[in-house]
């Protein structure tokens, strides 16, 4: 480790397990005051223990780093607001926000026909969460001219894992890292969005689910570990880079990361463009569009 963090305070939500945990493990050792927040549900955010969060504070304290733990749960403002200030009270500042805390909502799993309560939890933990965080944490590191937030995003956000609540709120997290880079830029605060892929507990839980619907595609079983994440340690290195001063240009980005692979993902941008006589207000006429969307917008 190279302490390029040390004096420096994190908050990790969610970091009880999986991802969360590791990313909390790393920036430890990588000399930072870590706040292990995590309500301590189960996957599917049923329950509430405080085990998880002690754990992964006794493992960094065991390792000679220094944490503490956080309960409240972020998916609500009073929770983000209580867990920014166990970082203050803790340790005087909080100068790094990793919003990463999730769960799976079996409710949303109904896609466009979920009930109200599915969408509702799904906005606050998953949206809500990156929003309140920053309100609560951002006017200090403007003050300070330095600071770090991180929002988990997923391949979902593209649409393509049939999933229309998700897609939502993870596209949200973009938009949000987005605009935020692009208000703060040269402040010394910078905002970057993640997509991490590793076999946490989550995926566990689809495992075999996935597995039998590969084998009804006929993949053959000697296969099948090809279909396996990598470990959740291995996103975590790419994290902590994100956070240090290495990474003091990089702002409103988004990184998808599976195990040592990290890929930036492009932004959209302008694609063909058609314009009715090089006149910004002539009016189209439907027949006309008829041909020219066709060649002009998809040839």
């Amino acid at each position: 480790m190279t302490s390029r963090l040390a004096g420096r305070t994190a908050l990790v939500t969610g970091s009880g397990n999986g991802i969360g945990r590791e990313v909390a493990l790393r920036l430890a050792a990588e000399g930072a005051n870590v706040v292990v927040n995590d309500l301590g549900t189960s996957a599917f955010g049923e329950g509430v223990s405080s085990e998880a969060a002690d754990t992964t504070v006794a493992d960094i304290i065991a390792a000679g780093g220094t944490a503490v733990a956080n309960y409240d749960s972020v998916a609500d403002a009073a929770g983000c607001e209580k867990a920014v200030d166990t970082a203050v009270q803790s340790f005087g500042a909080c100068d790094i926000v990793v919003a990463n805390a999730g769960a799976l909502v079996k409710g949303a799993l109904a896609g466009v026909q979920a009930d109200d309560a599915s969408w509702e939890l799904m906005l606050n933990l998953y949206l809500g969460q990156k929003f309140w965080l920053t309100r609560a944490a951002l006017p200090a590191m403007l003050e300070r001219g330095w600071g770090r937030m991180l929002f988990a995003t997923s391949e979902i956000a593209r649409g393509t894992q049939a999933s229309p609540l998700g897609a939502v709120v993870m596209n949200g997290s973009i938009g949000l890292s987005h605009d935020l880079a692009n208000t703060h830029r040269g402040s010394g605060v910078t905002f970057n969005s993640y997509a991490p892929s590793a076999g946490t507990r989550t995926f566990d839980l689809y495992k075999d689910d996935m597995e039998e619907a590969l084998r009804a595609q006929g993949v053959p079983e000697d296969e099948m570990g090809g279909f396996s994440l990598p470990p959740a340690e291995l996103i975590a290195p790419m994290l902590a880079w994100l956070c240090s001063d290495a990474a003091s240009d990089v702002t409103g980005e988004v990184f998808g990361v599976t195990g040592s692979q990290v890929t930036r993902w492009k932004e959209p941008v302008d694609g063909a463009s058609i314009m009715k006589n090089d006149d910004l207000r002539a009016l189209w006429t439907l027949d006309e569009l008829d041909s020219a969307v066709p060649s002009g917008l998809f040839q």
